[in-house]
């Protein structure tokens, strides 16, 4: 049983690392995204004032 959960760490491990990779890939996305929004809106803004 020893050998049968040992054999089985390495396995469930890369999945959780990939999946925490995902997430953070994402996450970075929507920052960019929000970002590049944000810095649109504020040139609008910036720019219609004029």
């Amino acid at each position: 049983m020893r050998d049968f959960m040992l054999s089985n760490a390495p396995i469930t491990r890369p999945r959780r690392a990939a999946k925490r990779q995902m997430r953070e890939r994402r996450t970075a996305q929507a920052l960019v995204l929000f970002g590049l929004v944000l810095a649109t809106v504020e040139l609008y803004v910036i720019l219609g004032g004029f």
